[in-house]
């Protein structure tokens, strides 16, 4: 295989990794819809579909795996390689977080979410930006956004806390509420760890363009 056409093959392992984090954005966003709305068939739907993601992943694990053993990359394209690799795990993980909102929708198909249904919408929307944007700033080798974008982990935590806080404080006299608020804590902190990957997102795009690892969050 020429230089041409490991640099091919890597643009194809971008773009499969641009329609996984795709696939993970549609998840978080149908998980948080079926919970709010109690819609227990789109709740199935998004454990259905997980098999989407796991599969996208070792199509990319696997062409991964083919380049590095047949053709000898040198060290840039194996750099590449392994923080694509690095990523996909991330996407994985937070697809399975989606899966985990989805069954806490599905097992408690009576949960009042009216709380903090603004919350749990506005940081659906912050986490589904953060992770595109990350993706792309990543394929396009684009540190300088890549750094920008972790400003958007510091106000998911913030929200996060705010959100847990406001949720125990009406909690405190609401038997009903009290009832539902660990799930609900739970959901928050899967939308926060979805940020967390997403910020590993940015970690690797600063270590792909200067081969240096450094924590962002």
């Amino acid at each position: 295989m020429t230089m041409n056409n490991i640099e091919i093959t890597i643009k194809h392992m971008n773009n499969n990794l641009l329609r996984m984090g795709f696939l993970v954005e549609t998840q978080i966003k149908r998980s948080i819809k079926a919970l709010v709305n109690k819609d227990l068939e789109l709740a199935q739907f998004v454990l259905q579909e997980d098999i989407q993601i796991n599969n996208l992943m070792r199509v990319i694990e696997d062409e991964a795996i083919r380049l590095i053993a047949t053709q000898g990359p040198v060290a840039s394209d194996l750099r590449n390689i392994f923080t694509i690799i690095k990523i996909v795990t991330d996407l994985e993980r937070m697809g399975d977080h989606a899966k985990d909102i989805a069954t806490i929708a599905l097992k408690n198909n009576e949960i009042n979410t009216d709380l903090i249904n603004g919350d749990l919408l506005k940081m659906t929307e912050l986490v589904v930006a953060f992770i595109g944007k990350a993706i792309d700033s990543f394929v396009a080798k684009d540190q300088e956004t890549a750094l920008e974008l972790t400003a958007l982990d510091d106000e998911i935590d913030k929200m996060t806390k705010e959100s847990i806080l406001k949720l125990y404080e009406k909690a405190s006299d609401n038997p009903e509420l009290l009832r539902w608020a660990g799930q609900l804590q739970f959901v928050l902190k899967y939308l926060e760890r979805n940020g967390d990957h997403a910020t590993n997102i940015c970690e690797w795009t600063v270590y792909i363009v200067t081969g240096q690892f450094k924590e962002l969050n």
